[in-house]
């Protein structure tokens, strides 16, 4: 199945062990498969895999979750909108929702649940503090 737009997308996907990344027959194990699929059924998807996307010290004080940046983008690359930080990760059904959303191809963020951005809500704010 093709996403509903011609819209790009970039992932980056934390592959550290702090992410739970290597955790078989866990959410992060379903989480690269599920990426590749979404990638694969898109126009202009893209996934990439790192280290650790927030530092030491952030990853520290949150659960043991995949966390994923994504960001829109033209069929050139060129990013169309802001990196959304999304996660943590922690069920099946958090997978399935991302999953959902990156295909539907409209990355509209209010789309998503109000869980799957909290992180990103709160990086947004934490400068205004």
């Amino acid at each position: 199945m093709r996403s509903a737009s011609g819209a790009g997308f970039t992932v980056v996907l934390c592959t550290t062990s702090a992410c739970g990344a290597g955790d078989e027959g866990t959410v992060a194990g379903k989480l690269i498969d599920a990426l590749r699929g979404a990638v694969r059924t898109s126009r202009h998807g893209v996934l990439v895999t790192t280290g650790c996307l927030f530092g030491g010290t952030a990853c520290g004080v949150r659960a043991r979750a995949p966390m994923v940046l994504v960001q829109a983008c033209d069929p050139d690359r060129r990013p169309t909108g802001p990196a959304l930080r999304i996660g943590p990760l922690r069920t099946g059904a958090d997978v399935d929702e991302l999953v959902t959303w990156l295909r539907a191809g409209h990355l509209d963020p209010a789309a998503l649940p109000a869980r799957l951005l909290d992180l990103h809500r709160r990086a947004i704010a934490a400068p205004l503090n």
